[in-house]
């Protein structure tokens, strides 16, 4: 019996002797390096990164070459006069992704025992930390690249169905001398010469006229054999367009063009309040350099609401330091974003944003 309980208690003791070492961390950020540490291992906390884009149109209005003559020959008082542009805002997205925040990286010194990444897995599979690894794809398409032309203008080619020149017939007098006498004879030249503006803008009105005749013809059955259907619905069409394109000489052409631009902003880390400039817009313009006092700012606001501010005092959260069997990440935060424009506001967002959130320390076993 003595030998039994002898044994036992040499098996407990050589157990104890052999058991592993219960672990010991400490998390510092990189580069403070601490000593007697058997392992280190590094992780970051992710940063978020806005992607504001918008959607411009521009309306661009081309007065046409007979604009004078548009009330005198067709009684239309309403054209334009001179070329200018508009532009607004038609759409505001904004959209985030997480990046690694190249000053929230951190360490994790081993001073006992032996640490299990595993322990980690839960907050990477949320994103709440990175190791380091993660793949980031965002692009910003050019402002070409991202241009759609609804309708682009190449100038007014098609000016009329007639010769832009015009013959007459001059009637001059040639001098002939005789034995006895000089005697002028008549003699008629045809001279070629380019119309005046008033007669190509008669006649382009002409042509109008004459469109309204024939499909007037078409739809009241004037003609003895006429197309129907399809082919009557195309006929039409074709001589709808023809109108639209012809009126476009006394009325002028509006022309639109759309674009997007695209922005990165990475909010700023402890701020209450943040601005972001993403450049001067006039609606005469489109966007304008800065310097040259035209337009107002378009801005990104962002303001924290402070929800994970009382779970971060409750943790006790801390920026720097040590932290024994603890891993630091940060909780991301709501914040209120709004797009301006002067005083006006285009849209407002809520978003979760890591920089405005509260640090904590969660233990590790």
């Amino acid at each position: 019996m003595r030998k039994i309980i002898l044994f036992a208690a040499l098996t407990a003791l050589a157990a104890g002797c052999f058991a592993p070492a219960k672990m010991q961390i400490n998390v510092t950020p990189l580069g403070e390096e601490v000593p007697g540490t058997t392992g280190q291992y590094l992780y970051a906390l992710p940063q978020t990164v806005l992607k504001v884009e918008l959607v411009c149109q521009e309306m661009k209005f081309v007065p046409g070459p007979y604009r004078e003559y548009a009330e005198k020959y067709l009684g239309i008082t309403e054209v334009i006069r001179s070329s200018f542009s508009t532009w607004k805002i038609l759409d505001v997205m904004v959209s985030s992704h997480a990046e690694l925040d190249p000053e929230m990286v951190f360490q994790v010194n081993v001073l006992k025992g032996e640490f299990d990444k595993a322990v980690m897995a839960p907050l990477v599979d949320k994103g709440i930390i990175l190791d380091g690894t993660d793949l980031v794809k965002e692009e910003i398409r050019s402002a070409l690249l991202g241009s759609a032309v609804i309708r682009d203008y190449m100038g007014y080619k098609d000016l009329g169905i007639e010769s832009n020149f015009a013959e007459r017939t001059e009637t001059m007098y040639k001098t002939i001398v005789t034995d006895t006498s000089f005697v002028k004879v008549p003699v008629d030249r045809t001279i070629t010469e380019q119309k005046l503006l008033s007669t190509k803008a008669k006649e382009a009105a002409d042509f109008i006229l004459e469109l309204r005749t024939r499909r007037f013809e078409l739809l009241t059955g004037d003609y003895e054999v006429y197309p129907q259907g399809v082919a009557m619905e195309a006929t039409l069409e074709k001589l709808d367009e023809l109108e639209a394109s012809y009126l476009t000489l006394f009325t002028g052409k509006t022309l639109s063009k759309t674009s997007k631009m695209s922005w990165f902003i990475v909010p700023r880390s402890g701020e209450e309040f943040s601005t972001y400039r993403l450049g001067m817009f006039s609606k005469q313009l489109g966007f304008v350099p800065e310097d040259l006092m035209e337009g107002s700012p378009l801005e990104v606001l962002v303001s924290p609401l402070g929800k994970t501010g009382d779970i971060g005092a409750y943790y006790a959260g801390k920026k720097t330091g040590t932290f024994n069997n603890e891993l630091f990440y940060r909780l991301p935060d709501v914040v209120d974003l709004k797009i301006r424009l002067g005083e006006e506001e285009l849209s407002t967002h809520r978003i979760s944003v890591y920089q405005s959130g509260a640090l904590i320390a969660s233990p590790v076993k």
